[in-house]
């Protein structure tokens, strides 16, 4: 044994030799001074450094904190058992200048060999195995620069050579600094042993000598003129943007991540996050470098640099990630890799993603259980007070701490340790892998930490030793609980062979016995006395205690209770119940069994938190089941019930709350509930309705099955006065089942119906072709002639009339009460506010429904609205609504409030569509037909588009808002534009591309004998195609706003008894729903609208019963325009309505800053 390992402590040697034989030290150097530096890893990275000189050591330094206090530690002993290793093995060495000045032609290098590499000796053995294996090397990377140009100088050097590669098991990377004369610095990274070092330090002086013989290092061509012939010559505007992830070590140790960007032969690291995603937002080219210059299209990424960039979105607003924190509000492209990085990253790596090291190579990902060794040494006689347990946990190194796992990083794999959560294993990680525990500290050791550590670990303890001797006793805790005067005491005590014996004041307890107990008590008690020895809490805050508390306190010591903490303690659960009957036409909830009464029951909610477990109620205290009295708050905070809305004994309802109910109570597993025969009868008939209805016979039509069906879901709710939404899918026959109801109703009282003003006549005719015995008068003309039609009514069975002349005939319906009140298109009365909306919720009547296809046309609030018509209350107040449904769902995605609106409205509500119980309605075929723009045209669209941009653009959210009429309105110019510019200028005079192919289309449609509905909204739009139709000589029919109601349907039976073909132009609002037009088999939508609804509607003038050809729709769109955002729009908007119809997600239909943004782009 060497003189210098006298030096060190037995055990303390043999931990630094343990150290070195596993290969713990790292990047060992030694100068030309015999100055030597390297690095110790264990749990912590440690530096020692000192001087070897002729065998002997001297200056030693270790910055771990045993050796601050002038100690000798084992990673010294590491470091010099290495040293003194290598120096007893000195072999032949030979300058790297002698072996290559043979290997290159002569003169052909810019410097000598000889002298350029004369300090550079080697072993001549690692020569000798590095130039007979060249053919092993593979090399990744090389680049030279000047050292003016670099990101650090080293003095006396020109240039930087930088390589990276392979070398049989090693992977390198070397920078050379070197003048003309000679090597002024080699530096090489990611290998740890000396003598791999010094292999890939000969590479790449190899590699070098070869570089420079194939390159002119005087080069001058500066990085402009590159970047100029690139532009010409190198640049593949086709090459895919590509967004890698790489791992980067700092210079003092320690790894970070950062993002390349660019395409595949050219990436380039930027310099912060912030930076480019910013820029990506903004739609900016991001110069990354030479090869680099253009936007960044997150659509156009593939899978992986789409899952990167969205890490990258995520990181970038998240300041305190970066090593040096928050700057210039920008997240630095170098992260550190630990916490939730770590998590995030390893998730992305799950899906098969790729991370490369500094070489370019990627990293493996694999999974391991997380496993360590605890080791347990006895040192010193049982009664020696310097005894001490020795305890080595031995961990796998250098660690990362993440939030969901472990991890270990090295050169090419990444490893995820599974099994143990970082929190468990926090208290054991941050220590080093040898603990020393003194007579003062190794019994707390054993007795609390030792048992952690078992769970988690196999721990091997002392076979020779009897602990039980060697330990010296340690008194164990005693909580004395008691309760009584409605609180809970915890005197204080200890225990020691047995006996027990109560403690004057807390600070007779071992210090860290007395830490453990304060921390404890002073969770769950809330008062003390002056010693700290008795804890108090009222017993109305003792869910916590009672419920966990009791258990942690065993943990620490025992527990010995009085019998009466114990029957508080150890009470059964008592379980809340509600009985549910209706009464009176009332729903009625009786709360209070034997157990409990209505007015104890009502305490409990009111002073009902979750979790709490322990009710005060006068002198008892109870202890309540808290999941069946969790799911009663929630099913009444549900049903819109607050504790106010209590009587003495019982709560009555609305009759229609019971289908919800019923519905929530069936989800509920704690909470007991007794329902009367009635009551399920009545839920019984509404959600599966008996078909015991007989349709009269006077009824001149046959119903369809589900016709039928919709007709005795009616009549049930009828039975019970409920409202109903019918909501059938447009053309599926509303019209037929609701004249139906009506027809069987005659003689009961007169019914109403209010409905478009275009289709008041059409319910007429309706009428009288299905049900002719009714009969009917239409409220149309003059307020007096509607006055007189109204007043010679009373004998009529049906009054029809408009919502234009409901609203302002309200005076006619006062002290009226109607037996059914029926609407039409019921997304009129959308807008609660409007005068329309506020008429027909006026009018009295015993029962309401209303119909339409489209119950959700933008807005949830919708649905809102015609369920306060049709049930007023229902949905409770529409701030209710808006708070407990709207905006949950609309804002956060609320999945939940989606799911318990839906369960809510399902029963009132009826939807089928075509496809479900339509077998024999003809194929609907729908076509986007993209059109160019032409000429002028074009260029008028753009510069206005241009423009409306930049002013967006320029406008801060506040002036956006008030400025979003003007915003709109130029948007509906530029939506003109793509019909034609002549819609703008009656002037102009040049041709438009959507014109032209419509005019095409429809002569071709013609000449294969179709007939054909237009739509559009801009009746400017109609006239043009009106005027070329004519020239044409081209058969059509117009229907417009100005269009006289009665005119409307002579102008439909013409047209459906015209056997040739011809074309219908119809304004999309004033023809776009109650009309009939199953002669036409093809729909041409001029211009997309916003509401795909209303366009659905139109189709359905064709598509419809009694249609019997396939229909063809056209939807004509100006290409490369607006018009092709707003078909994007149309989808989302109908999820909006099926989210609730039929249970699909949700979107958001609002049109804001960035979506406008987003469309004019």
């Amino acid at each position: 044994m060497s003189n210098w390992r006298n030096l060190f402590a037995q055990r303390i040697y043999e931990r630094g030799r343990d150290y070195y034989y596993r290969d713990k030290v790292k990047n060992l150097i030694i100068d030309e001074d015999d100055n030597f530096s390297a690095i110790v890893k264990g749990n912590r990275a440690y530096k020692v450094t000192g001087r070897y000189h002729n065998g002997k050591f001297s200056q030693l330094h270790c910055d771990c904190p045993y050796a601050q206090d002038n100690h000798r530690c084992k990673h010294m002993a590491a470091v010099l058992e290495a040293i003194d290793d290598d120096s007893a093995n000195i072999e032949p060495q030979k300058s790297l200048g002698e072996v290559f000045q043979s290997a290159f032609p002569p003169n052909r290098l810019p410097v000598d060999p000889q002298s350029f590499l004369s300090k550079e000796v080697f072993p001549l053995r690692l020569i000798e195995h590095v130039f007979t294996n060249l053919d092993d090397v593979q090399i990744i990377s090389e680049i030279l620069i000047k050292a003016a140009d670099a990101y650090f100088t080293i003095p006396g050097a020109k240039w930087n050579y930088s390589v990276a590669g392979r070398f049989k098991q090693y992977y390198f990377s070397v920078l050379v600094a070197f003048n003309r004369e000679m090597i002024v610095d080699v530096q090489v990274d990611f290998i740890k042993t000396r003598e791999g070092q010094q292999i890939a330090e000969m590479v790449a002086l190899y590699y070098l000598l070869k570089y420079l013989d194939q390159h002119n290092i005087e080069e001058n061509t500066n990085e402009a003129a590159r970047q100029m012939l690139a532009n010409f010559l190198d640049r593949d505007p086709d090459s895919q943007t590509i967004i890698t992830a790489n791992i980067g070590e700092y210079y003092d140790g320690g790894q970070y991540l950062y993002f390349r960007a660019g395409v595949p032969d050219h990436m380039y690291k930027f310099p912060n996050l912030t930076t480019l995603t910013n820029g990506i937002a903004r739609g900016e080219r991001l110069h990354l470098g030479k090869f680099f210059d253009q936007q960044i299209i997150p659509e156009n990424l593939d899978k992986d640099s789409k899952q990167w960039l969205d890490l990258i979105i995520k990181l970038s607003s998240t300041a305190d990630l970066t090593r040096d924190g928050y700057y210039e509000a920008s997240v630095k492209n170098e992260l550190p890799l630990a916490s939730v990085i770590m998590d995030e990253v390893d998730q992305i790596l799950k899906t098969g993603n790729t991370l490369y090291n500094r070489w370019k190579v990627p990293i493996k990902r694999e999974e391991r259980a997380l496993k360590a060794a605890v080791s347990i040494k006895a040192n010193g006689a049982d009664d020696d007070p310097s005894r001490y347990l020795d305890v080595s946990v031995d961990l796998p190194a250098d660690l990362i701490r993440g939030q969901a796992a472990y991890y270990h990083l090295d050169d090419h794999t990444w490893t995820a340790f599974t099994g143990i959560v970082p929190d468990k294993l926090d208290p054991v990680f941050p220590v080093t892998s040898d603990l020393v525990f003194g007579v003062d500290t190794m019994a707390e050791f054993y007795r609390y930490v030792l048992p952690k550590l078992q769970s988690m670990f196999s721990v091997e303890l002392p076979q020779d030793r009897d602990l039980s001797k060697f330990l010296p006793s340690l008194p164990t805790v005693v909580f004395l609980l008691d309760y009584h005067d409605e609180q809970i005491y915890c005197d204080l005590a200890t225990e020691i062979d047995g006996k027990t014996q109560k403690i004057k004041k807390i600070d007779d307890l071992p210090q860290f016995l007395m830490q453990r107990v304060e921390q404890v008590l002073a969770k769950y008690f809330t008062k003390f006395n002056q010693t700290g020895t008795r804890a108090v809490l009222l017993v109305d805050e003792a869910t916590n205690l009672l419920a966990t508390g009791v258990n942690e306190l065993q943990e620490i010591g025992i527990t010995k209770a009085t019998p009466a903490f114990n029957g508080l303690y150890k009470q059964p659960f008592t379980k809340v119940s509600v009985g549910i009957s209706v009464d009176s036409g009332l729903l009625k909830l009786d709360f209070g069994d034997d157990q409990l009464t209505a007015k104890e029951i009502k305490q409990i909610l009111r002073d009902f938190r979750p979790h709490k477990q322990y009710y005060q109620l006068g002198k008892k205290t109870l202890k309540m089941d808290e999941p069946s009295l969790t799911e009663l708050v929630e099913t009444l905070r549900k049903m819109g019930i607050s504790s106010r809305d209590f009587t003495a004994e019982e709560l009555k309802l609305p009759v229609y709350r019971a289908l919800y109910l019923d519905d929530l109570l069936s989800h509920q597993e704690a909470l007991n509930y007794r329902t009367t025969s009635e009551l399920r009868r009545l839920v019984t008939d509404v959600k599966t309705p008996q078909k015991d209805f007989k349709v009269p016979v006077n009824l001149h039509a046959t119903l369809r099955p589900y016709q039928y069906d919709g007709v005795q879901w009616l009549i049930t709710l009828m039975k019970y006065h409920f409202g109903g939404l019918l909501a059938d899918e447009m053309g599926l026959g509303k019209t037929l089942q609701i004249i139906t109801v009506l027809l069987s109703e005659q003689g009961n009282g007169q019914n109403l119906i209010v409905a478009p003003a275009a289709v008041i006549y059409n319910w007429q005719d309706e009428l009288k072709k299905f049900a002719p015995d009714l009969k009917v008068t239409v409220l149309d003309g003059s307020k007096a002639e509607r006055r007189k039609q109204f007043a010679q009514s009373t004998e009529r069975d049906i009054i029809i009339t408009s919502y234009d002349a409901a609203k302002r005939d309200i005076d006619f319906y006062e002290g009226h009460v109607f037996n059914i009140e029926v609407i039409d298109e019921a997304q009129y009365i959308k807008n609660p506010q409007t005068a329309a909306a506020k008429t027909v919720k006026a009018i009295n009547a015993k029962q309401r429904f209303a119909l339409t296809g489209t119950p959700i046309e933008n807005r949830l609030s919708e649905l809102w609205s015609i369920f306060d018509y049709l049930m007023p209350g229902f949905l409770g107040s529409y701030q209710q609504f808006r708070k407990q449904y709207e905006g949950p769902i609309i804002k956060n995605q609320d999945e939940q409030a989606q799911d318990d609106l839906k369960r809510l409205v399902q029963p009132f509500m009826l939807r089928r569509v075509k496809k479900d119980v339509l077998n024999d309605l003809p194929m609907k075929n729908e076509q986007v037909f993209l059109t160019p723009m032409v000429g002028k045209q074009e260029s008028l669209y753009q510069a206005r588009a241009q423009r409306l941009i930049r002013q967006i653009q320029k406008q801060n959210d506040e002036e956006f808002q008030q400025n979003k009429l003007a915003v709109l309105a130029e948007i509906t110019r530029l939506r003109e534009l793509c019909c034609s510019p002549q819609l703008l200028d009656r002037g102009y005079s040049g041709p438009s591309g959507k014109i032209k192919a419509t005019m095409n289309l429809i002569k071709d449609e013609m000449a294969d004998n179709h007939k054909i509905l237009l739509f559009s909204q801009f009746t400017s739009a109609l006239a043009i195609l009106k005027e070329k139709l004519a020239n044409a000589g081209i058969k059509y029919f117009v229907i417009e706003g100005k269009t006289k109601k009665a005119d409307r349907l002579q102008f439909v039976d013409e047209f459906n008894s015209y056997d040739q073909p011809a074309v219908f132009l119809i304004s999309l609002k004033a023809g776009g729903t109650g009309l009939n037009l199953t002669s036409a088999d093809v729909v041409i939508h001029f211009d997309p609208w916003w509401n795909i609804a209303a366009e659905n509607q139109a189709t359905d003038r064709a598509h419809r019963i009694g249609q019997k050809n396939n229909v063809t729709i056209y939807k004509m769109i100006a290409q490369n325009t607006i018009e092709e955002k707003i078909i994007e729009m149309q989808q989302k908007k109908a999820a909006l309505a099926n989210s609730i119809l039929s249970g699909n997600e949700l979107a958001n239909a609002v049109i804001n800053k960035e979506t406008l943004l987003n469309i004019l782009k």
